[in-house]
């Protein structure tokens, strides 16, 4: 049987954590130059995500909708985030439509101006009172 090391995980879990945020650095960098309008963020709740596989085929989907400049989904927090183009109209019916043929759905959508606010993942358990469906 192979020795399960305590540290792996955290070091898994630290990777995904920097390589989010360079992301979101910068993208926000490039998105702050004079003149250009604000680039907007999407986050939510994803129900129904059940591999990193799984997530991925939601990133898929979701990158080729107009106006998506970046799509993340994460299986393990159960979180997307979008940044969007100021024009996208994407919202939690449009996203729910989309992700419907893979067995997805999401809610507690919030939408607000990219680098407004510091990130921070949306609670699963916090975000509406309904607790996820089981995997």
């Amino acid at each position: 049987m192979r020795e399960r090391h305590p540290y792996r995980e955290m070091v898994r879990l630290i990777t995904q954590a920097v390589i989010l945020m360079a992301m979101v650095c910068t993208t926000s960098k490039a998105d702050a130059q004079d003149g250009d309008p604000p680039t907007g963020q999407i986050q939510a709740i994803v129900n129904g995500v059940n591999s990193p596989h799984h997530a991925h085929q939601a990133d898929l989907i979701l990158r080729q909708e107009h106006g998506v400049l970046m799509s993340r989904t994460d299986h393990n927090t159960r979180n997307i985030l979008l940044h969007v183009a100021p024009d996208s109209e994407l919202d939690m019916a449009a996203l729910n439509t989309l992700l419907a043929p893979i067995g997805m759905s999401v809610r507690c959508v919030q939408r607000t101006l990219l680098g407004s606010a510091p990130f921070k993942h949306l609670d699963p358990r916090q975000c509406d009172g309904t607790l996820p469906a089981l995997r």
